[in-house]
């Protein structure tokens, strides 16, 4: 069954309706679920909410419910954290309003997900009950059957029986063959789950090797939840089999891992360093820590003491018995709440028994009064922030009252994955000083933000308000920045700035807040002290030159470019002159899209590069943009003769006024007669634009499959124009050229012929 011809119907009804963007979104969700943008999924999530209510459609509130239990249980491993709305999603998705919605029979992938999340052994029954019942109603056509299969399978291999899970999901895969289907990569993907965890790493290997090749040769994009695992699975097999040097280089980095992938990277380490301890780094240590510190917080109890035992083990290596400590400290809490032991307990009494057989830490270099400066004088290159923890940790008891020991020894525990420990430090510290707002309070201030910690913040806050207020309004405006309310930013700045006036960075705050309510003037002038202050930067007068060329006050722009060193045309008046080419990053839909310009001036561009015919057009937009680098510069100095700014839009000055690009497709006429389409295309006050690298080719079909040079571009019409003026222009400037061109998009729109389009699509290939 095609559970997604619901969501097509629907997407067509509101394309009809003029609600493309609407149509689109489902899509975008399902996409960025499976490509493993989990922050991008958050992002959509009230959007398609709400698309939902508009539309009074309860199958759309499963389906958004179910996909985004796809990101919370599947992409980040949630399981107590996420078990009250996944009952809560199963029971609405089995009201009679949407018990007919396809999506309500993948919503028991979820709550199966997340019982295993929670503890896999231990309700190991319950997760193959509620998928054998969804199974029983559904045939092998359903494309849900193979998801539920691998749930239940992987159900069995929790409960110790690997071959029957084998064994299973073969019996599974022969139905949905004999029922007409094809496998997807879920089974595949399960089965290599299966025998890496039974110790089959050939078997495992060899079957990823296999899969691979099927997917080099099948020429498609493959979205990053199937190439993901299968690369990390690759390297734990690699690892597994000795082959040690294979498997670090095909270790998938761990920033690109989502948190269900990292379980399997922890594993693959662990394995590694115990062959090549010169492999067992504080940095590992502080990735390792973090997975647990992940899995602890969304409530993956097994997980927990799963990695934790990783975790110490590599710590002792190490030689950081503090860090093992506090491993098996998460270890011990999580083990009580699991549903059945099955050998936790066991497990966690063995990593005690490691820890304290283990030798202890050495001592600081130096006395703790001069710790901070012997560590000062070493290089920066070869420092261990593990190691030194434990010296501050040991200083700091000798020293209890020295906030910069205590500020430093917070610092090292967290740059190790040690939040929570840091903050204990911190607060023990604060606590014991209300009436002083030194270095520890401000480091606390800034993990609690960090962490969006509001409840502790507030505690802060309170702790300070009456002996040290500026502190407290300094929270205050911290969190709001945190959190985009632009309004109470402004509000605790300058009340903070009523007490302070030389409060440099809550000026700065304030200016930045100004800037995103779109008040530009009233930030330059905030951006204008800062400039004037004594110990003003150079990126004082860049801010000031932004929050000016956004209020269009070109005097303030030629002041700071003068303080600079920028020599501008004239000295008064718009500032728009010839700066070279740039790359700017512009938002639509919440997506980053990149466009070439022309840089007008310090902060100033024009976009001229045409805009898909999917976006919003911005082609001749004159915009502002932040003089930061979106991309550092190359430091090969060869590399930067060739590099190209790019630089992210903060302000639109100035539209273009052109509506959607139309693409346009085929062979390229000659140089000759693309230069006087090109000057023709002009002519017509329109904008064409070329998005074809150099060595595209298209194959002619009808003539032996010769590969011809091949054009791809658009052209964008001024608003208010008739696409069809577009269309019949078209017709008469190509009508001479040797090859037919397609715009079937455009044909469309004007009610036209589109046969000519597709013959072309079919003969090229396009």
């Amino acid at each position: 069954m095609d559970i997604w011809n619901w969501v097509g119907k629907l997407q067509d009804d509101l394309d009809e309706a003029g609600q493309a963007q609407g149509a689109q979104l489902l899509t975008r969700l399902t996409d960025e679920v499976c490509e493993l943008r989990m922050d991008r999924v958050d992002a959509l999530l009230p959007e398609a909410r709400a698309l939902g209510k508009t539309l009074a459609n309860p199958w759309v509130e499963v389906f958004v419910g179910h996909w985004e239990l796809r990101n919370r249980v599947g992409n980040r491993l949630e399981g107590e954290a996420a078990l009250g709305d996944t009952v809560a999603l199963f029971e609405r998705a089995h009201r009679p309003d949407t018990v007919e919605c396809p999506q309500s029979v993948c919503v028991t992938q979820d709550l199966a997900a997340c019982y295993g999340n929670i503890d896999g052994p231990g309700w190991v029954s319950e997760r193959i009950e509620v998928c054998d019942e969804t199974l029983a109603r559904i045939d092998p056509g359903w494309a849900c059957y193979q998801c539920l299969s691998c749930e239940r399978a992987d159900a069995m291999m929790d409960d110790g029986n690997s071959q029957g899970a084998l064994d299973y999901l073969d019996a599974q895969a022969s139905a949905v063959l004999a029922h007409g289907g094809t496998v997807d990569d879920s089974f595949p993907e399960m089965r290599v789950k299966i025998l890496l965890g039974s110790g089959r790493a050939a078997e495992a290997l060899a079957l990823i090797d296999q899969r691979q090749g099927e997917v080099d040769a099948g020429d498609y994009d493959e979205p990053a939840n199937c190439s993901v695992p299968r690369r990390q699975s690759r390297a734990w097999a690699l690892a597994q089999l000795g082959r040690d040097d294979e498997a670090l280089q095909a270790m998938v980095p761990w920033a690109q891992l989502s948190p269900n992938y990292r379980r399997m990277w922890a594993h693959t380490v662990a394995l590694l360093v115990r062959r090549a301890p010169e492999r067992n780094s504080w940095d590992l240590g502080r990735r390792l820590s973090l997975t647990l510190a992940h899995f602890a917080q969304v409530g993956a109890h097994r997980m927990v003491v799963e990695i934790a035992g990783l975790c110490v083990e590599m710590a002792l290596q190490r030689g950081a018995p503090w860090s093992a400590r506090r491993h098996l400290a998460l270890a011990r809490e999580h083990v009580t709440r699991l549903r059945q032991d099955r050998g936790a307990a066991q497990a966690v009494a063995a990593m005690a028994a490691e820890i304290d057989a283990a030798p202890a830490a050495a001592s600081a270099p130096v006395p703790a009064e001069l710790l901070l400066e012997w560590l000062a004088g070493q290089d920066g290159s070869g420092r261990d922030p593990e190691r030194e923890a434990q010296w501050l940790l040991q200083a700091t008891q000798e020293r209890p009252e020295d906030a910069a020991l205590l500020d430093m020894a917070a610092s090292a525990l967290a740059a190790c994955g040690a939040g929570e420990q840091a903050l204990a430090l911190l607060w023990a510290f604060v606590e014991r000083h209300p009436h002083q707002d030194v270095a520890p309070a401000y480091s606390l201030a800034r993990m609690l933000v960090e962490r969006g910690d509001q409840v502790g913040l507030d505690r802060l806050v309170r702790h300070y308000q009456r002996q040290v207020p500026a502190f407290a309004l300094w929270c205050h405006a911290r969190m709001a920045h945190k959190l985009s309310d632009w309004t109470a930013v402004e509000q605790a700045c300058t009340a903070l700035l009523a007490l302070s006036p030389d409060a440099q960075e809550a000026r700065s705050l304030l200016a930045g807040a100004l800037m995103s309510m779109g008040r530009f003037q009233d930030a330059a002038a905030h951006y204008r002290l800062l400039t004037e202050a004594t110990d003003a930067t150079r990126s004082a007068y860049w801010d000031h030159m932004t929050a000016a060329s956004a209020a269009r006050d070109w005097d303030a722009v030629r002041a700071s470019a003068a303080a600079l060193g920028m020599a501008l045309e004239g000295s008064e008046g718009v500032v728009e002159e010839a700066w070279g080419t740039v790359i700017i990053r512009s938002m639509d839909a919440n997506d980053p899209i990149e466009y070439y310009a022309r840089r007008t001036g310090p902060v100033t561009a024009r976009i001229v590069e045409n805009a898909p015919s999917n976006r919003r057009q911005r082609v001749g937009d004159w915009v502002v943009f932040d003089a930061a680098l979106v991309y550092p510069a190359p430091e090969d100095e060869d590399e930067r003769r060739h590099f190209m700014p790019t630089y992210p839009e903060i302000h639109l000055l100035e539209e273009g006024g052109y509506a959607t690009s139309w693409l346009v497709d085929g062979v390229h006429p000659g140089e000759e007669a693309w230069n006087a389409f090109s000057e023709a295309v002009a002519a017509q006050g329109w904008k064409l634009w070329t998005h074809n690298r150099d060595d595209y080719e298209v194959v002619d079909t009808q003539a032996g499959d010769v590969a011809l040079p091949g054009v791809l571009f658009t052209v964008a019409q001024p608003r208010g124009q008739l696409p069809l003026v577009l269309h019949r222009f078209l017709l008469e400037a190509t009508a001479g050229w040797p090859h037919r061109m397609c715009w079937l998009r455009l044909a469309e729109s004007c009610d036209q012929d589109e046969q000519p389009h597709l013959d072309v699509i079919e003969r090229y290939g396009l």
